[in-house]
């Protein structure tokens, strides 16, 4: 079905008969098709969330939810890239973050921040809970700043690094931002770097 329809939104479970929702995504992404907007549901907490929005995975829902909870996620997943990020979240977040990077990029270069369709990776040596965080983002080379809040999807001690999901971008940004999003057409929702 996947392969002979166009799909906007797909909503998974994660475990499942015959074929879980990771590998589900894994052979969308082996066969080359157009990742629609991607929501993971499930009852375990044993989901790598980091390679799960690396994936290409927008959202991540733990059962019991209620309807309300979906049907947020799955406007936020339809939504345009340009709408999303407009509006300041209304309780400031009380963690932040500031990071030095050289450039936007790809690979695993310590000095870039590597863009995903719906937030940013770079490597991180502070400490931050999985919660709300305004971040600003220096590009001096470019003299530009990329700033403002989201949440912390995922954290790695190990190789210090962390994920962020745009919810807010400050004006000055946002449209540069779009522009360097749409240019790289990234599959991962946040890279895992």
């Amino acid at each position: 079905m996947l392969q002979s329809e166009s799909i906007d939104l797909l909503i998974t479970d994660v475990r499942m008969p015959v074929m879980d929702g990771v590998t589900l995504v894994r052979r969308m992404v082996e066969i080359g098709m157009s990742l629609p907007s991607i929501v993971f549901v499930s009852g375990f907490g044993d989901v790598d969330r980091k390679e799960m929005y690396a994936l290409g995975v927008e959202a991540f829902l733990s059962k019991p939810f209620d309807r309300e909870e979906l049907l947020g996620v799955i406007e936020r997943a339809l939504a345009e890239r340009s709408s999303l990020w407009l509006t300041p979240m209304p309780v400031a977040p009380r963690q932040s973050m500031l990071v030095q990077a050289q450039d936007i990029g790809e690979g695993s270069s310590e000095e870039s921040v590597h863009l995903g369709r719906g937030g940013f990776s770079a490597h991180y040596a502070g400490s931050l809970s999985l919660s709300k965080v305004a971040f600003q983002c220096s590009f001096p080379a470019k003299q530009r700043q990329l700033t403002g809040q989201g949440y912390v999807r995922w954290s790695s001690r190990a190789d210090q690094t962390i994920g962020i999901e745009f919810t807010f971008l400050d004006e000055p940004c946002r449209s540069w931002l779009l522009e360097e999003i749409a240019a790289a057409n990234p599959r991962s929702f946040i890279p895992s770097i």
